[in-house]
């Protein structure tokens, strides 16, 4: 299995160093009702998966965080965030919260570009282009461009789990990778 995946981020890098782009316009034009582009935030939902309820947007497309990020500060542009898209919403909007996902942990951070990207517990969000449909986790526990990857549960917990829980080193929703 860990082959196949690692087959599929080859692929995703090769794709996105020749300028495909997997999605359709650029985040200043998304809104927070958003579209079926990766990245482009619906809302802040949850899903129900092999590591627990963990953080999705309300197609069923999992959420990211990035360990090199601050809670002020995204790590990942140019050939990263073509793969792992920033989640981001629109002038002033707040993404809507749905499912078990928690209101008061949701915010935002201002990245380079002047786009808004969406915040969990302090961590900036990202979706994952070889996650190809709702309710997969291809990229959870991948060594990817500077940091490992990892889904948020909804209580703000970061899970490095290889699936079933949350791992000893895992942050809880008081504490912090920063």
């Amino acid at each position: 299995m860990i082959g196949k995946r690692w087959l599929l981020v080859g692929v995703v890098l090769i794709l996105s160093s020749c300028g495909y782009s997997t999605t359709s316009g650029s985040a200043t034009n998304s809104s927070a009702s958003g579209n079926s582009a990766h990245g482009v935030v619906s809302s802040v939902s949850s899903i129900n998966s092999k590591y627990g309820e963990i953080l999705a947007s309300s197609s069923g497309h999992t959420y990211y965080m990035f360990e090199p990020d601050t809670s002020k500060t995204s790590a990942c542009y140019g050939a990263c965030a073509g793969v792992w898209p920033p989640v981001t919403v629109a002038g002033s909007a707040s993404p809507p919260v749905t499912g078990n996902a928690n209101k008061a942990l949701v915010g935002t951070i201002v990245r380079t570009d002047g786009t808004k990207q969406v915040t969990y517990n302090g961590h900036p969000l990202y979706t994952f282009t070889g996650d190809s449909g709702p309710n997969l986790t291809n990229g959870q526990g991948i060594d990817h461009f500077g940091g490992y990857w990892y889904v948020m549960g909804v209580d703000g917990s970061v899970i490095t789990s290889a699936g079933g829980g949350t791992s000893p080193n895992s942050t809880g929703a008081s504490g912090s990778l920063y």
